[in-house]
Order: structure tokens, then C-alpha cells, then sequence
């Protein structure tokens, strides 16, 4: 937890221990520039020193400490976010992110999280029961001929997203909506749909690595990272699969509030991975760059 400064006074200097920018104080003058580190102050000795310091600028002053004494007000935190559903995807692509941006937008005024169907039928998950179908459904707030005004679009994946890849409707919302979007992101096989949108054209990407055969030959104009839990690309965030879309929103929102990030998965009690690299299940699922072991044949 970071605390207000503190004070350590050595024979040749004083050492301020600094949480955020410090009104400047006649008779010290700054040492060192060094961020993240303690910043040493030295005393002024001669009446000729503290008149010359005083044709420092408060103004330059005030903008050393800010860029050196680290700290800057958090950014700002997109408001309004759209989940695209599509029948069978897999709910934890989508319900994963959205417990951690649902405490995001507690505390984010003006923050909203929508969902984005083709209908405004219910959309299914795909965990199914053999006597009653479906066993999760979503609603969705609009549909994409509403065209609803959106910063960020999340696309989940899932054995759904095979469908939505050749459903034109869906790729030319993505195509269209890309473009005035400030984010796009997606987990698991989610990506393909990016892929076909040609939203990765020429980009770093990574997918599920179980699927990584199937993902990699539905995106040939894709740089795809065999090793990697999320991958970031100017404003393009795709993740691995199914849980690592949870690590992504975190880093997503870490990097503009770490405090509201670290608040949302510490209420939910969730530990993310915070290493981008960190990903054994392309070992596991003995995955190369060309993704040539394995195919998703796994009935889901």
C-alpha cells in the first residue's frame, strides 16, 4: 500500500520518500531525477544559493516532480462496453470478464456494459443438457442493426464462434463497428471472428490453444503467437483460452486504474495471471507456430 511521504535524514541530505507530487519548499533544491527511487533534496547553504534557486521555474518545478516523483492520475476507463453473444458461445468467454468490469462500472460513473445479438432473442451458452437444451442464456441490450454507440467490444468464443465466422451479418457488425471503437478484444476462439472481419489482418494475435490448428488456418493474414496468455496489438487485445480472458481484462484495466482493477478481483476473489508470456498450455497442447498438432475435435 503506498503511503504520503516520509523523511530520512542522512548528514548531507534529506531523503523524501514521495507517493505523489510535493509542493516545492524554499531552501531545498533537487539532487537527483530518479523515478520509482528515492529523490534527495540538498541544502541550500548560502543566501547566494537560495536567491539563484529562486529563478527556477515553480511551473518546471511542479512538472519534474509529476513526471518524476511517479505519480499520475489514473486514465480514463472506458464507458460504454459491448459483449457480442452469438448461440453456443462459451460463458465464461464472456461471464469471466464481466464479473470484473460489472465492479468496474460500480465504480466508474457513467460506465455501462451491454449486450450485443443479432435478435433480441435470448442468446444459449453452449452447456447443453441432452433432455432440455440450453442450460445458460443470455439477453441481449441490442441488437447489432441497432448499431448501439460502443468504446470497447469484447467477442467470446466458443464452438458458437465457428458459426458466427460464416455468418455475414456478424462479420460486417465487426467490420463496420471496428473503426469507431477505441478497443476491440477477444477471448478464446473469439479471435477468428476478428480474423474473418480482417481486424487482424497483419496483427500479433493469440487464441486457445487447444483449437490453435483450426484458429490459425481460419486466419492466414494473422501474425499468431503460439505462447502467450494475452496479446496486445496498438488497440487490439486477444487472449488465450476460456480463463485467460480474465487475466486480459485485468491487465486491460489495471493499466488505467490499478486500484479499481486490483478492487474488482480482490472482491471476487480471483488471483490473474499478470505475465502476458505466461501460458504452459502450449506445451501441453504441443503447439507450434504453424499449428500443426492438434484440431478441435472435442464435442462442446
Amino acid at each position: 500500500m503506498r503511503k504520503g511521504p516520509s523523511l530520512v535524514t542522512t548528514s548531507h541530505f534529506r531523503w523524501y520518500f514521495v507517493g505523489k507530487a510535493q509542493t516545492y519548499k524554499e531552501g531545498l533544491s533537487l539532487d537527483t531525477h530518479l523515478i520509482g527511487k528515492p529523490v534527495a533534496f540538498r541544502h541550500l547553504q548560502s543566501e547566494g544559493e537560495k536567491r539563484d534557486m529562486k529563478i527556477v521555474s515553480l511551473v518546471t518545478l511542479a512538472c519534474s516532480a509529476t513526471a518524476v516523483l511517479g505519480t499520475r492520475p489514473p486514465k480514463t476507463i472506458p464507458l460504454k462496453w459491448g459483449i457480442l453473444a452469438f448461440p453456443r458461445f462459451v460463458g465464461l468467454d464472456a461471464y469471466g470478464p464481466l464479473e470484473i468490469l460489472n465492479i468496474v462500472a460500480f465504480n466508474t460513473p457513467n460506465m455501462t456494459l451491454s449486450i450485443i445479438a443479432e435478435t433480441m432473442d435470448n442468446v444459449p451458452a453452449h452447456i447443453t443438457n441432452p433432455t432440455s437444451g440450453a442450460l445458460t442464456w443470455v439477453k441481449p441490450t441490442y441488437t447489432i442493426d441497432q448499431d448501439p454507440p460502443l468504446d470497447v467490444l469484447l467477442i467470446p468464443g466458443g464452438p458458437g464462434s465457428r458459426i458466427a465466422y460464416n455468418n455475414t451479418k456478424i462479420i460486417d457488425y465487426v467490420k463496420r463497428t471496428y473503426p469507431k471503437l477505441k478497443y476491440i478484444m477477444s477471448t478464446c476462439t473469439g479471435a477468428q471472428i476478428l480474423a474473418k472481419a480482417g481486424v487482424l489482418d497483419k496483427k500479433r494475435a493469440t487464441t486457445n490453444k487447444f483449437a490453435w490448428a483450426e484458429m490459425v488456418a481460419s486466419g492466414p493474414k494473422v501474425k499468431w503467437v503460439p505462447c502467450a496468455r494475452w496479446v496486445v496489438d496498438g488497440n487490439i487485445w486477444t487472449s488465450s483460452g476460456v480463463t485467460a480472458g480474465m487475466d486480459m481484462t485485468y491487465a486491460f484495466v489495471s493499466q488505467l486504474n490499478s486500484t479499481i482493477a486490483d478492487k474488482a478481483v480482490n472482491i471476487i476473489e480471483y488471483e490473474p495471471h499478470t505475465d502476458p508470456s505466461w501460458d504452459p498450455f502450449c506445451k501441453i497442447w504441443n503447439v507450434t507456430s504453424g499449428g500443426t498438432p492438434h484440431t478441435m475435435t472435442m464435442s462442446m
